[in-house]
């Protein structure tokens, strides 16, 4: 398999496990917090946020990868330049919000109102950003067909 390839099956994850971590979220909220085990739902939201960073990471990486292997099959850096610049602004926004919501935990804080509206507005601002980073990499795949292999 060639390497380029890999960046975009690895990045579903943190894809998916944003838009998860910010359902769980809004559903734990939606219920009134009157759960039996009130903040599960809250915290399952945070380990998904916490799984969603390292894999973001991850495809960060491979991302670089397949950046560098496009420039040498002569795609100009400027058509990858703006998913590459939210890549990063997100796999950053991504691995401190995801800090930050296990560090609430850690303290308990997310168990007071501002704790719990700093948490999921972090869930929010991540799961928006990974939606608009995914926009201009389907774009470079899907419109520009770049690092696609020609069908035979």
């Amino acid at each position: 398999m060639p390497l380029e390839h890999i960046h975009p099956m690895i990045a579903h994850f943190p894809i998916v496990l944003a838009l998860l971590a910010l359902a769980f979220d809004l559903w734990w909220l939606a219920r009134g917090r009157a759960a039996a085990a009130p903040l599960i739902r809250l915290r399952t939201g945070t380990v998904l946020l916490a799984l969603g960073a390292a894999a973001a990471v991850v495809a960060y990486l491979f991302g670089d990868m397949a950046y560098d292997i496009a420039v040498s099959k002569g795609v100009a850096a400027a058509t990858l330049e703006t998913h590459e610049d939210w890549g990063t602004a997100t796999t950053l926004v991504y691995v401190a919000s995801a800090l930050v919501r296990l560090f609430l935990w850690w303290r308990r804080l997310d168990e007071k109102p501002a704790g719990i509206a700093l948490a999921i507005a972090l869930a929010a601002v991540v799961a928006g950003m990974v939606v608009i980073t995914a926009y201009f990499g389907g774009h470079l795949v899907y419109d520009l067909g770049v690092n696609v292999s020609p069908r035979s």
